[in-house]
């Protein structure tokens, strides 16, 4: 992975498995920054356990901390993926129905129904899809 391309993410490994490392990450909100947090948001902070193949075969150990790396190039991917892409279906539908009907409650549901053909058509590929945008792993 090009270095200065990446999307870092410090965590803890919590597992070693042959070549499969599962390292906890803390996701924190965009609200982490804010000085008015804690009165909006209980808990704006979530555990997330990922699992990265070790490709250079380093001897990592539980409770080591290390960083995660995600190309910005898959980021953008996944960005896209996962919500400019079903906004696009959405929109061609719900316009396109309507513009065929003048009926908008058909168009609505359309629309609804397209994007939730759109996600089970990318979960169901999931493996094809991950395949671009796997982790990488290494010593901080």
């Amino acid at each position: 992975m090009n270095e200065e391309n990446n999307i870092c993410r410090e965590g803890i490994v919590r597992a070693v498995n042959g070549d499969d490392i599962s390292v906890e990450v803390i996701v924190s909100s965009a609200c982490s920054g804010c000085h008015a947090k804690s009165i909006c948001i209980p808990s704006d902070h979530r555990q997330e356990i990922i699992t990265v193949k070790n490709t250079r075969h380093e001897n990592y150990q539980v409770g080591e901390t290390v960083e995660l790396l995600l190309e910005t190039s898959a980021g953008n991917k996944a960005v896209l993926l996962a919500y400019v892409l079903p906004l696009l279906v959405l929109l061609v539908l719900l316009f396109g129905c309507y513009a065929l009907t003048h009926k908008e409650l058909l168009s609505v549901g359309v629309g609804v129904l397209g994007v939730i053909i759109y996600y089970l058509i990318l979960k169901s590929a999931g493996k094809s899809v991950e395949k671009g945008m796997e982790f990488g792993i290494r010593k901080k």
